[in-house]
């Protein structure tokens, strides 16, 4: 599987001998390492369960294109890209990048061959959503089904806390309960994720200012009163609803449609809000019509007394912005997760149009009342989940592209019922978004270089700042380097457009290839340890209908300089593939500059005339 992948990779000049000289260069340029500007606002979304697919089953029902599809063939590794088409907002945003997520205690890592070079893999050992949680609002990695503390029981910092301690705003919002894991693991500790009673306290007595979700005890999931429900099962106790709701707590509380609608409309906006929308658990997702899963989207007749998670989102915003210090703010669709688990392709569309609306809302509100110099946004996932792949993909069949048109359903397979291991994408814009794109140091032979969901969880962190100094207490601070940023291995002949003349000297001829330079920036992750070869061969002399053989021409190759510690290949004839240079994995890195004297012994039979050939020189990742 590695070595089709490196292969599909590989970076070909075609450098010509008497009809001229053409390059082409690697995908990913380097990228250099900047000084990070510090964001006054951070707004995370996330898509809970979300990988590739689910963006793009999203996309394709959208607009009948796709942006990110693959087909894999296991058994050769052959790789193919999709055409790609952006359609939503954030498929502009500069940095897009892979995001592994295992947890302490599942895989415990990330492992691309394997994950491509065997069907089964991703579907075992995965994170769960508060593990997950813990890494992204931590930065640390936890064991399945606790949130906020480490394996060993010491609790962590989270970077909500964080915003309260620098004076900024923090909110969370999502449209499933307020409470699960998703928005407790920016915010709350707990040992236990099921304690939905415990985190609900802890997080109303935070100290952030805007809580949004579901977990009415008053309503059903068709958003229709009933009896107060506290007992077993329930979201928040009787107390905790009691206080928030009849104004014991320091939150505006709201949960009818119109009063979300208003504070997002800019009336009355309080100075902390806590939205608790009328359904008993999900904004959506578990309203009647739940079976129909093979209906177009919203066949089945939407909840009209809910907010969506849109209007959700920019009554945070308005909420948030007030504050001059800025503010962090996490906002989640939490059921494109349920969705995934129960397979049920028509609401993951559903509930990831309502996710790709609310990141509408958030760009549109940087653009309008903020700019990208001073806020950062992030759009990613927690994890994946079911399994999600086109038609017919399997074990033996490999990954397939997701078909379909727009406005229909489209043609999927799903091949599990839980969380898998397969790389989530990401999608950053705005100051303080280069980090992320610098910390995406791993590399995956399918969608290239990516991060891991800690060092969201440490980009926020040091995005945020720290406590200041004042009176007797002096601030210190320091920067320490990040990781080397991903770059590429690249070739370029700078004399490329001018074609190699040889000179005659009886019935031999004699030339220098023109210098060939090899860039290596690549980090240690995508080289995995190893080096580069550059080849070439070169074809048949040509003049007409005249023609003599590649095995006449050869070369001698020579370094004319390094950073790399690179070697020149031997004399060879260039009718078979010959080395011209290559450097092992130990001393790769940086510039190499390459020529080679080339000799071309006419045959005593060649007819005359003015012939032409060509030299294909060929830069690849060592396998």
């Amino acid at each position: 599987m590695n070595t089709h992948a490196r292969r599909a990779a590989a970076v070909t000049s075609a450098a010509g001998l008497a009809l001229g000289l053409t390059t082409a260069l690697a995908p990913g340029a380097a990228h250099a390492e900047e000084t990070p500007s510090a964001p006054k606002n951070v707004i995370v979304l996330i898509s809970d369960g979300a990988g590739y697919n689910q963006f793009d089953a999203s996309r394709l029902y959208d607009s009948g294109s796709s942006y990110q599809q693959v087909t894999v063939d296991p058994a050769t590794g052959a790789i193919t890209h999709g055409e790609s088409t952006p359609s939503q907002v954030y498929d502009d945003y500069p940095v897009q990048v892979g995001q592994s997520h295992y947890s302490a205690n599942g895989r415990a890592g990330y492992d691309s061959a394997a994950a491509w070079g065997d069907f089964g893999w991703v579907a075992s050992g995965a994170t769960d959503s508060a593990a997950a949680a813990t890494a992204l609002g931590t930065g640390v990695k936890t064991n399945n089904g606790t949130i906020g503390i480490t394996p060993g029981g010491d609790q962590l910092l989270t970077v909500g806390e964080q915003a309260v301690a620098v004076g900024k705003k923090v909110g969370v919002v999502t449209d499933v309960p307020f409470n699960h894991a998703t928005p407790a693991g920016f915010i709350a500790h707990n040992a236990d994720r099921n304690d939905y009673h415990g985190l609900a306290t802890e997080m109303i007595d935070s100290g952030i200012d805007v809580i949004i979700g579901g977990g009415h005890p008053n309503y059903t999931d068709a958003n229709r009163p009933r009896a107060s429900h506290f007992g077993g099962g329930s979201w928040i106790s009787q107390a905790d609803f009691e206080r928030v709701s009849g104004g014991d707590t320091p939150f505006t509380y709201v949960e009818s449609r119109s009063d979300f609608e208003s504070v997002a409309a800019g009336e009355d906006v309080p100075d902390k809000l806590f939205g608790l929308a009328q359904v008993a658990e999900t904004f959506q997702y578990n309203r009647p019509g739940l079976g129909n899963d093979d209906v177009a989207p919203y066949s089945d007749p939407a909840n009209r007394g809910v907010p969506s998670l849109a209007t959700s989102s920019q009554a945070a915003l308005n909420v948030l912005e007030q504050d001059e210090d800025g503010f962090f703010l996490m906002i989640e669709a939490g059921a494109v997760d349920w969705a995934g688990h129960a397979n049920q392709t028509t609401r993951v569309v559903e509930e990831q149009n309502a996710f790709n609306a609310a990141v509408e809302t958030v760009d549109a509100w940087v653009e309008a009342n903020s700019s990208w110099d001073e806020t950062m946004v992030v759009v990613t996932a927690d994890h994946e989940t079911g399994y999600l792949a086109g038609p017919g993909a399997g074990a033996e069949t490999g990954w397939t592209e997701l078909t379909g048109e727009a406005g229909e359903l489209p043609d999927v397979s799903w091949h599990s019922g839980g969380h898998t291991n397969a790389l989530v994408p990401l999608y950053a814009k705005g100051a303080g978004s280069e980090v992320l794109r610098a910390r995406a140091t791993g590399w995956d032979e399918v969608r290239g270089a990516y991060l891991d969901n800690t060092d969201i969880g440490e980009t926020v962190f040091d995005v945020l700042g720290h406590v200041e100094g004042g009176g007797a207490t002096v601030g210190v601070e320091t920067e320490v380097a990040l990781p080397q940023p991903a770059g590429a291995l690249s070739l370029t002949i700078p004399a490329a457009a001018e074609t190699v003349e040889l000179a005659a000297s009886g019935a031999v001829r004699t030339g220098a290839l023109p210098q060939v330079v090899v860039e290596d920036s690549r980090n240690d992750a995508q080289a995995q340890g190893k080096g580069w070869t550059l080849s070439g061969s070169a074809t048949d002399f040509v003049a007409g209908n005249r023609t003599f053989g590649a095995e006449n021409l050869e070369w001698t190759p020579g370094i004319v300089e390094s950073d790399s510690g690179a070697t020149a290949g031997g004399r060879a004839t260039l009718e078979a593939p010959a080395q011209l240079a290559g450097a092992d994995g130990e001393g790769r890195s940086g510039r190499t500059v390459v020529d080679a004297a080339l000799r071309l012994a006419v045959p005593a039979d060649a007819a005359g005339g003015r012939y032409g050939s060509q030299v294909t020189l060929t830069l690849f990742a060592q396998d």
